[in-house]
């Protein structure tokens, strides 16, 4: 990592205890950039002293540092997926835990509230979802306006993503547009967790983790699977992003057959973590 890039992210641990030390090196200084002009600052050497002279504002550094890319019935060819091969086995426990790990604003939580009600399987599930950042969770909380101009794309995610009905089911009237009915919230926890330094919290059924992972480096990707791994309860499944490639040194996790997102665990946890196809 860049000198500069490093004191950086460096300070922001040892002051804050957010670690972004493991995130991949472009990234992290082209996000560094991004809040420097942002701030209106010349140079990561500027951005440092404003970091030491306002501490009171480390959430909105994170907030800028995170990218939180995502919408409602994102890739619905994963939610179709899930559907398709996991409901039914979810359905034999009498209770259900999911982690949404990286849920940004929250709106995957929407999304499998949705479905899981449809599949008859809201009831008895609880939701983890999990951010870095605090703001970006309230937000998750009050749930992101949908503009008119958006449902018809939103109706056909929906559908692509295997839904029963119609997403109009779930709207309500929100200002000039609508947002998702906050019930679908009744049993969803909001969690302030960082994947590069937290630990276990919580033991899942089912961990989704889509399109966060692209931006560590090998290490913190290590980190995060073993992470996922020691989450799961026994016959537990990961769903993954479409764009992840992570590594490892051993035997980890294993793609589910017939499926491309959904992976389960090999071997007990602590033991070395690789992805195979």
């Amino acid at each position: 990592m860049p000198i500069e890039v490093a004191e950086v992210t460096g300070l922001i641990f040892e002051r804050f205890g957010h670690d972004f030390r493991g995130y991949r090196h472009r990234s992290m200084a082209s996000r560094l950039g991004y809040l420097c002009s942002k701030l209106g600052l010349a140079d990561l050497g500027a951005l440092r002293d404003w970091l030491l002279a306002n501490p009171d504002r480390i959430d909105f550094v994170i907030e800028n540092l995170t990218i939180a890319v995502s919408d409602y019935f994102r890739e619905p060819e994963t939610f179709a997926e899930v559907r398709a091969h996991l409901f039914a086995r979810l359905s034999s426990f009498s209770s259900l835990t999911i982690w949404c790990a990286g849920c940004a604003s929250g709106q995957e939580v929407y999304s499998l509230a949705v479905l899981l009600k449809e599949a008859g399987l809201h009831s008895r599930t609880r939701i983890f979802a999990s951010d870095i950042s605090r703001s970006r969770l309230d937000a998750a909380w009050e749930g992101t306006e949908i503009a008119p101009d958006q449902i018809e794309a939103l109706e056909q995610r929906y559908r692509d993503s295997g839904g029963a009905g119609t997403v109009l089911d779930y709207l309500r009237p929100a200002g000039a547009g609508f947002r998702f009915d906050a019930g679908l919230l009744g049993k969803v926890d909001f969690v302030e967790h960082n994947l590069a330094t937290d630990g276990v919290f919580c033991e899942a059924n089912l961990i989704f983790c889509r399109n966060v992972l692209i931006y560590f480096g090998d290490d913190l990707q290590l980190r995060a699977f073993n992470l996922f791994r020691d989450s799961l309860a026994r016959g537990g499944f990961l769903c993954l992003g479409s764009r992840e490639t992570p590594i490892g040194p051993g035997p980890g996790f294993v793609r589910e057959a017939g499926c491309s997102r959904i992976y389960r665990p090999l071997g007990p946890p602590g033991s070395p973590f690789a992805l195979m196809a």
